[in-house]
């Protein structure tokens, strides 16, 4: 075999199969096209793991089997995007998956007894999986697994006379040594479901949560008991895990419509395909002189605003001379305006969220654009570091 033609084979026994069929079709992308529409399996020796994930939920599952038979050295584990249709055509047996590569290209075999099933291997990148399960964290709840589906089910349960088009949403929290689940209802009473931990549990904050999703994760559970793992960030992952299983779940994003309305305006005013958060959530830009700034969704006002700005200087000390200037720079200033925050002088502008435009949205990342653009070199020259 030379170097462009390499193959490597995996035994896949009935029990590993079954579990497939069990849980994993739960986060599995729904679109083939994509790579997330796929099974990815690592293998490492002995060990392998089998992730899918639809970009909403994530679930993982780590098994012991037979080394992959390679025929080259293979130190490195193994990745390998496996196609849902093998196991979706029959029952469960034992079967060998054999991948072979040429030139560049994967072709996969499913082989069993007295059949055999093709396919091309799918040239995408799976999205990042170890990270996001490294990241986990939060308080851990111990809790019956068949309680906490009964409880998704009852958050799930609509009033009569509601049209609901948009799905459940309900707050999950730990409150006084009870995990707590609150369906809220506009002209409606809560729904509130309340299930008995054991003691020494903390209090949590409370976490928005899809209860269809978190029921789709707990369907395929079959322990009677489960982690849940619920985060101290509001944004941040929810695990459910057993054994050698582990699910994530993104919460709800409450202001998910104006986020992503403020990414697509972004993209458009930036001539850009997308565009990600930076780990406060900003989305930075940088001006035409080089400088940056920075679009915010601030969600701790009402109501909630696009929050267009840049830094002119920092450790600044507040002056009456400093405030003179800001002053002077704002009476010849629309639609921007230069403040003093904790120590640091910055050119802001807020546009109101719900109704954000395009035209709104240029004129605030250009106003602030101009305004760092002019005054950012002469603010630090004067102000930076008199204290």
């Amino acid at each position: 075999m030379t170097e462009q033609n390499r193959q490597f084979s995996v035994y896949i026994d009935i029990d590993e199969w079954r579990n497939i069929l069990q849980w994993m079709h739960t986060s599995l992308g729904r679109a083939e096209a994509r790579a997330d529409g796929h099974f990815l399996l690592e293998i490492d020796g002995p060990q392998r793991t089998w992730v899918t994930t639809d970009g909403e939920q994530m679930t993982v599952l780590q098994l012991e089997g037979p080394a992959p038979r390679c025929n080259f050295e293979c130190g490195e584990p193994l990745e390998v995007l496996v196609n849902s249709r093998f196991f979706r055509s029959k029952s469960p047996e034992d079967v060998t998956l054999t991948v072979t590569e040429i030139e560049g290209r994967r072709t996969q075999s499913l082989k069993g007894d007295g059949f055999e099933m093709v396919l091309p291997e799918h040239p995408g990148v799976f999205p990042k999986w170890k990270e996001p399960l490294a990241s986990l964290e939060g308080t851990k709840v111990e809790i019956e697994s068949h309680l906490l589906l009964e409880a998704c089910e009852a958050a799930l349960v609509i009033p009569w006379g509601v049209e609901n088009g948009g799905g459940v949403v309900a707050w999950i929290s730990v409150q006084d040594g009870r995990l707590v689940i609150d369906t809220p209802w506009i002209e409606y009473p809560h729904s509130t479901v309340f299930l008995d931990l054991n003691a020494g549990v903390e209090n949590t904050g409370r976490i928005l949560v899809s209860p269809a999703r978190l029921k789709n994760l707990l369907l395929a559970v079959d322990s009677a008991r489960i982690i849940l793992t619920l985060p101290n960030d509001p944004l941040g992952l929810i695990g459910v895990a057993y054994d050698n299983y582990q699910a994530l779940l993104l919460p709800v994003d409450r202001w998910g419509e104006e986020r992503a309305q403020l990414e697509k305006l972004l993209c458009e005013f930036l001539e850009i395909e997308s565009i990600d958060p930076d780990g406060d959530g900003d989305y930075e830009i940088t001006t035409p002189e080089g400088n940056p700034l920075w679009v915010r969704l601030h969600t701790n006002v009402q109501p909630i605003s696009a929050q267009v700005f840049s830094v002119l200087a920092t450790d600044v000390p507040c002056t009456m001379e400093l405030l003179t200037e800001l002053n002077s720079i704002n009476s010849n200033a629309a639609y921007v305006k230069a403040i003093w925050v904790e120590g640091a002088i910055m050119a802001e502008a807020d546009i109101v969220a719900e109704s954000l435009d395009m035209s709104e949205l240029a004129n605030a990342v250009t106003v602030v654009q101009e305004m760092a653009d002019r005054y950012r070199a002469v603010l630090s020259v004067f102000f930076s570091g008199q204290g």
